[in-house]
């Protein structure tokens, strides 16, 4: 894959540029580095897929920057759950980030009059999505760049930055020793989290993990 330089980048902008062209991005999250891409480019998706060899059957989760996006995925939950979901994004969001803190990514049912299909290469054999409003303030800003006709909901797969089988990566440092000059990096610093978010079934409310 041919690369114009420089391809890491601070720039909020240049990486959904980038996202936008069907490039692969590395990036901090709360706790350690994801990889990603726009969710509903199939080709990108898969190209992840590869580079990590992991089966697209797990399916993927998907990021965005605020509750009132994801408003069309909720409706379908009893309100006391629904509840429960938002009060968990809202806590991530608006605390104040403490290293034993959890971000929490739910696995949310499919309405099936929903507007916007969530595509198979996300799902994978699952009839829920994995979605988190994620709390880092610079991913945010990189999901509302990524709205779009064709992603409404601003949705940006984010897998862990690894082959599988090794560590996720917690540095910009380790995200570039795995994947050197295949993929592009947005450059700034993790929430600090030492934990991996938490997923949670939300019709259940069951912890998967």
């Amino acid at each position: 894959m041919s690369h114009f330089a420089p391809f890491i980048t601070d720039s909020v902008v240049q990486a959904a540029k980038w996202l936008k062209e069907g490039e692969l991005l590395a990036y901090p999250t709360e706790s350690v580095w994801g990889i990603g891409c726009d969710a509903y480019d199939e080709a990108a998706v898969q190209r992840i897929l590869n580079i990590k060899q992991r089966p697209q059957a797990k399916g993927m989760i998907v990021i965005t920057d605020s509750v009132a996006r994801l408003t069309p995925l909720l409706e379908s939950l009893d309100i006391n759950l629904r509840q429960q979901v938002i009060k968990s994004w809202q806590m991530d969001s608006h605390s104040d980030h403490t290293q034993d803190q959890q971000a929490h990514t739910w696995l949310l049912p499919i309405p099936t009059r929903l507007a916007i299909s969530i595509p198979s290469w996300i799902t994978g054999q699952h009839q829920t999505v994995a979605v988190r409003v994620i709390a880092h303030p610079i991913i945010r800003q990189l999901c509302q760049q990524m709205v779009s006709m064709s992603n409404p909901l601003g949705l940006l797969v984010s897998t862990s930055c690894n082959p599988s089988g090794h560590p996720p990566a917690s540095t910009f440092d380790e995200a570039y020793a795995y994947f050197g000059k295949k993929i592009c990096y947005l450059q700034a610093e993790t929430l600090g989290y030492t934990l991996p978010s938490q997923i949670r079934d939300a019709t259940t409310g069951l912890i998967v993990r």
